[in-house]
């Protein structure tokens, strides 16, 4: 753990103190000073992590993963404030939107099978879905749809109930037409994929996905398991007091409702770059955005990195895949306004940066991308 290492950094320069007090008194009669050699450990770049999310006061998990070998694992802070414990590498949180990249996985995974085709209209699956037959899947998976969400969206406590509210509202705008980011969109592909997988969504997300990828911490927020995970989510107020901040959606399905570790998100998006999911075609209209929005289907590309954000009651998620595969995940149980999750990305990765010869995103870094508002915040 974090804290225990930084405790063992203490000690080991207390024993230095001691250590250099036993060394032989200097001859008060010799005009010779006695000098000490220094010798300085070198710092690695787990030790320049560590130093940095301590300094930042963060809590949570950061995994950074490059072709397969894990960079840095390991959680900090306190994953419960009132029982003292501390946020492990295998401490869970709720990854909020982060799940509709995997939902879109497992649609464009039925493409691939020949189930069914992002190009097919919903009314395909819905036949009374609003102007369902000019609205395809596609259009759900990059968020042009032009769907709105239930007038009194509190009130649907059950899927049927949130897709008969999503059915009552006329479309905003003709599809393809306009971006405008809706959860809604997932829920309706969530519904798709249990209807032509013909099972439920998380038994199909467990076989086809957490257990392709090895992602053996992963689970599911439902009725039966309301606990998202190992971790309290709090929310920092401007008095700089940690009030707990409940999940209050009665319906998170197919866009929120999945709880992960950072090393397993990576282990997810290596496994989804390198083929290992979906098709080299399917991989390709994943990636290809559908609006200047730079949104494919469930994440952003940017080029240079992909990458989508999470926010679920007092928990915010962070996951970035790099051109050269390297992963980067960062979960937090602590939403904090001043603390800026992109930034902390940008930060991390310039830690990388400066022990290689050639520094790679010093000046292109998914950062530097939210500073010139390159990027829709989501």
């Amino acid at each position: 753990m974090l804290y225990k290492r930084s405790i063992g950094y203490l000690l080991l320069s207390f024993f230095f103190i001691i250590l250099a007090g036993c060394q032989h008194p200097v001859n008060p009669k010799s005009k010779q000073v006695a000098s000490v050699e220094q010798t300085t450990v070198p710092i690695t770049v787990q030790d320049k992590i560590t130093n940095y999310l301590l300094d930042k006061q963060l809590n949570g998990n950061v995994a950074i993963v490059k072709d397969g070998k894990a960079l840095f694992n390991s959680g900090v802070g306190y994953s419960n404030f009132k029982t003292k414990t501390l946020n492990q590498n295998t401490t869970t949180h709720p990854i909020g939107s982060i799940t509709k990249s995997i939902v879109a996985t497992c649609i464009l995974q039925l493409q691939d099978k020949g189930m069914l085709n992002i190009q097919d209209p919903v009314a395909k699956y819905l036949p009374n879905f609003p102007n369902g037959k000019r609205i395809k899947l596609i259009h759900l998976l990059n968020h042009t749809s032009g769907i709105q969400s239930p007038i009194a969206r509190s009130k649907d406590k059950t899927l049927k109930s949130l897709i008969q509210g999503i059915e009552n509202r006329p479309v905003k705008f003709p599809a393809g037409t306009e971006w405008n980011y809706k959860d809604e969109n997932y829920v309706i592909l969530g519904y798709i994929v249990e209807k032509v997988a013909g099972i439920p969504l998380h038994q199909y997300i467990q076989k086809n996905i957490f257990a392709k990828a090895g992602m053996k911490d992963s689970g599911f927020i439902s009725k039966k398991h309301t606990g998202p995970s190992t971790s309290v989510g709090y929310l920092r107020n401007k008095d700089q007091k940690l009030i707990i901040k409940k999940i209050k959606n009665p319906v998170l399905f197919g866009y929120a409702d999945i709880y992960s570790t950072a090393y397993d998100l990576c282990m997810y998006d290596r496994s989804l770059m390198s083929g290992k999911l979906v098709s080299k075609k399917s991989l390709n209209d994943i990636l290809t955005p559908g609006s200047a929005s730079n949104y494919g289907l469930g994440l952003y590309n940017f080029g240079y990195a992909i990458h989508s954000r999470g926010v679920i009651g007092g928990w915010e998620s962070l996951h970035v895949y790099y051109k050269d595969n390297t992963s980067m995940v960062i979960l937090l149980n602590v939403r904090d306004k001043t603390v800026d999750i992109h930034q902390v990305s940008k930060d991390l990765f310039n830690i990388l940066d400066e022990d290689t010869p050639n520094p790679r995103f010093h000046k292109v870094g998914i950062g530097n991308a939210y500073s010139h508002g390159l990027v829709v915040v989501r």
